[in-house]
């Protein structure tokens, strides 16, 4: 199978701005789409994708390229994953020659992660005890079948006996995590908890014991394999996303058993980190799909603490921030089953700022809560919410705002300082060049007239000498266009060219003066370059040749 036409066919197939929408809300502007970059955090969208051209370009990030660029990125997979993934959508026939062992062994766990599942569902329907202990739990039948949970027996071996019976090998049985490395049943007489992911792929099975056993833990998750890690993944997500993004925030609660009954109680926009405090990772998932954050937690000490260590990751990811302080000894769960969503509906309703967090609720001094919060503010880039936030501490504290204002410079200043030194210096490309590969990518009907005016070595930029010579090759067999050259571009190449692509507004009569000047420009400044270098060594007779070629072509290009 020709692996250029299967690109090619996939990509006849598929919109960008269709698959591009699945995982995150585009709006319309002018010819093109916009929202917030699903890579980075930002406040202003600068993230964009041209339905005509089939690219997209973040100009905060710098990343772009075609639709398998958008998922290799997002879905943090290999090109060939990627290709794969886009061909089961567009139902286009993929089979690699050579497919990778890595994408082999990921699609062979998450074929696992399904038999699994499917098996403790069963075995949860044979289980009495296991279905009371849901039952005194609040849990419906519902609820049980949504979220899909599940009963791993007593017995040592069960599960691996049943993989084993599906096909599955001893080795990647065991490397999944379900079964020890003795090749005993990970989740014995527990009821389990798959983890999807955004996509809905089970990646993994949380465990919560149903008798109580000192030397056990209440819950377990799996280990972490090539498709799960802990810190990067949240339970709920898969449920919950269409419903943050109809809500336009999102609930994170601490526990499994928290999101299942906030969902059973109309909560839907409720999720939860993996048995650790949220970390960036996940909240740069949440990021992709609402600005807003209500955070839920008890409110004795070890809860406000937890509550304070977030926010700076918060801020620095780019929520905006509200947190609830249950009563001692309650969570959303307990509060739920006790009371009803009303219950939690009042709270949701009081819910605090980070400002009484702090503030107010602070197990330090004073002015030591006020130097945590300021140092945590600082991460914060909306100049508007981070106003906001200063006007009600000193609201609450009765300290000058000027006060808090210079120290807070103080901590973004010293946070500037280390960003600047990181920063990598862009290599400098000539607006001539920039402009002529820009023509070549929005108008490829002209690329027979460059390619007869334009050598590889009359560019400067490397990039650039790269990208036309690929131009060059396809046109020696082909007739030339984007999507043909982004098939063979790398990731940088894909990046550079979808940035010029976006910002390339040149009205179809002005095009051919454009070129000329362009050409013109080249064919000074190299001409110009080899008078240096003839007058450098001496050489009269070169450089009287070159200076009379200088002046005709210019005589000519301006008569």
């Amino acid at each position: 199978m020709n692996f250029q036409k299967v690109l090619e066919e996939i990509k006849a197939r598929l919109d960008i701005v269709e698959v591009i929408s699945e995982y995150i809300d585009l709006k319309r502007t002018g010819q093109n789409y916009r929202s917030l970059c699903p890579f980075h955090s930002e406040k202003t969208p600068s993230f964009f994708v041209s339905p005509s051209k089939q690219i997209f370009h973040c100009f905060g990030c710098g990343k772009g390229g075609d639709i398998v660029s958008f998922i290799m990125e997002y879905e943090k997979v290999s090109f060939s994953e990627a290709v794969s993934i886009l061909a089961k959508k567009a139902e286009v026939e993929f089979k690699p020659l050579k497919e990778s062992l890595s994408s082999a062994y990921k699609e062979t766990l998450y074929k696992i992660y399904e038999e699994a599942s499917y098996f403790f569902m069963e075995e949860l329907k044979k289980s009495n005890k296991a279905k009371k202990y849901l039952k005194d739990r609040g849990i419906e039948d519902k609820t049980i079948e949504f979220f899909q949970l599940g009963y791993a027996p007593e017995e040592k071996d069960a599960l691996y006996k049943y993989l084993k019976s599906r096909g599955f090998d001893d080795k990647t049985i065991k490397a999944s995590g379900v079964v020890t490395s003795t090749g005993e049943d990970f989740f014995r007489d527990r009821v389990t908890i798959p983890i999807h992911d955004v996509s809905g792929k089970i990646i993994g099975f949380g465990g919560r014991l149903i008798q109580s056993v000192s030397q056990l833990p209440k819950y377990i998750n799996s280990p972490d394999t090539p498709i799960f890690k802990k810190g990067e993944s949240l339970f709920g997500i898969f449920q919950a996303k269409s419903h943050i993004k109809e809500k336009k925030y999102v609930i994170v609660v601490e526990g499994y058993m928290d999101v299942i009954l906030s969902h059973q109680f109309g909560f839907k926009n409720t999720v939860a980190p993996l048995g650790t405090s949220v970390t960036e990772d996940q909240l740069k998932k949440l990021k992709k799909f609402t600005n807003k954050i209500l955070l839920i937690f008890d409110g004795d000490e070890a809860g406000i603490l937890a509550a304070q260590r977030v926010i700076s990751s918060l801020f620095k990811v780019g929520f905006i921030v509200k947190i609830v302080l249950l009563p001692k000894n309650e969570d959303p769960a307990s509060l739920l089953k006790k009371f009803g969503e009303k219950r939690l509906k009042s709270y949701i309703s009081n819910a605090i700022s980070p400002v009484e967090l702090f503030v107010e609720l602070g197990k330090d001094s004073s002015t030591e809560n006020i130097h945590n919060f300021l140092l945590a503010l600082s991460f914060l880039k909306d100049p508007i919410y981070r106003d906001e936030l200063i006007k009600r501490i000193s609201e609450k504290t009765g300290i000058n705002e000027v006060a808090l204002r210079e120290k807070l410079k103080q901590f973004i200043l010293n946070r500037k300082v280390k960003e600047i030194k990181n920063l990598k210096k862009e290599p400098f490309i000539p607006a001539e060049e920039e402009t002529l590969i820009g023509i070549l990518l929005s108008f490829p009907e002209k690329a027979r007239e460059i390619i007869i005016k334009v050598n590889v070595e009359d560019f400067e930029a490397p990039i650039i000498r790269n990208i036309y010579s690929k131009i060059l090759e396809i046109m020696k067999e082909n007739i030339f266009s984007p999507s043909s050259l982004l098939n063979i571009l790398n990731e940088e190449e894909k990046s550079f060219i979808s940035k010029i692509i976006i910002k390339t507004e040149i009205e179809h009569k002005e095009i051919n003066q454009i070129i000329q000047d362009c050409v013109k420009k080249l064919y000074v400044r190299n001409i110009d370059r080899k008078i240096k270098e003839a007058a450098k060594v001496g050489d009269e007779k070169i450089l009287n040749e070159l200076m009379k070629k200088r002046k005709e072509f210019l005589k000519l290009t301006n008569e």
